[in-house]
């Protein structure tokens, strides 16, 4: 029995969701690493707090502050500005796919986070997905995005998860693309796919999986704990049919007026075919 079959009957709410990683190949990563590109970190190995490189990942933005969940025994990490007006900080990885999503690239690709935003109701702003290697610095978010989605992130590839303030609170999670050339403003492929209204968030002090994955075809589907979201993005609907930057996983948080808002992280994971696999 393959490692994907028994990753489709496995699953609880704090763990990587069946209907996302049910096809993953994850075996090739130990039989075949040439043929796939794989990434899973639960944040279990010790790190120094407000330092420019957790691990693997490398921490960017203006004034970042990290920190270990001491209460949270499974590995949990806490990303938040340092207090002022537009602190942020993202996590970032090297480059882990090049064209991939693209029309019929015939490489699949798999991504799914665990994220809690501590006080939806706050004025900040969030992204969670992939972007391109320069997307990966301070102001990856947009200074005070009250406009958004217009003008809300750096001009760089990015697609995924985001949420933007609307100078009081933080708005819904949208599923979301960017190109080079948009100058910054996101298109948003399904709005609210988990709602922020203030006094009635279901993303308040909640850990919610948010994860997408590409057939290799033409068809990008998102998901919320686990659920497809009705809206998919067709790849058609990109210039020139493809992202054209290679990508790597971007995660973080803005503090738009400052108050040190916070986001944990629990796990990421993440996959792609490094070849084309004939699916």
């Amino acid at each position: 029995m393959s490692l994907a079959v028994k990753y489709s009957t496995a699953g609880t709410a704090g763990q990587p969701s069946p209907n996302i990683w049910g096809d993953c190949p994850v075996d090739k990563s130990l039989v075949a690493p040439d043929e796939l590109t794989y990434v899973w970190d639960t944040f279990t190995m010790n790190f120094v707090a407000d330092a420019t490189q957790l691990g693997p990942w490398y921490v960017v933005g203006t004034s970042p502050d990290t920190a270990v969940v001491t209460d949270e025994a499974d590995g949990v990490i806490n990303l938040s500005g340092s207090g002022a007006g537009d602190d942020e900080a993202y996590i970032c990885s090297n480059m882990l796919c090049n064209e991939v999503l693209k029309k019929n690239s015939n490489k699949r690709l798999w991504f799914e986070a665990s994220i809690k935003v501590l006080d939806g109701d706050a004025d900040a702003s969030i992204l969670c997905g992939l972007g391109e290697a320069e997307l990966m610095a301070a102001d990856a978010i947009a200074d005070d995005a009250t406009s958004y989605p217009t003008s809300a992130l750096a001009d760089f590839d990015f697609i995924g998860f985001m949420a933007g303030t609307d100078g009081t609170n933080m708005g819904g999670i949208d599923t979301v693309y960017h190109q080079d050339g948009d100058s910054g403003t996101v298109t948003v492929v399904q709005a609210d796919v988990v709602t922020n209204t203030a006094g009635t968030t279901t993303n308040d002090d909640v850990y919610k999986k948010l994860g997408f994955k590409f057939d290799g075809k033409s068809t990008v589907t998102f998901y919320v704990d686990g659920t497809a979201c009705t809206t998919t993005l067709d790849i058609d609907d990109l210039t020139s049919d493809k992202l054209d930057d290679a990508l790597g996983i971007i995660i973080g948080i803005k503090d738009d007026v400052g108050g040190a808002d916070d986001l944990q992280l629990d796990w990421v994971r993440f996959a792609c075919d490094k070849v084309a696999c004939g699916c």
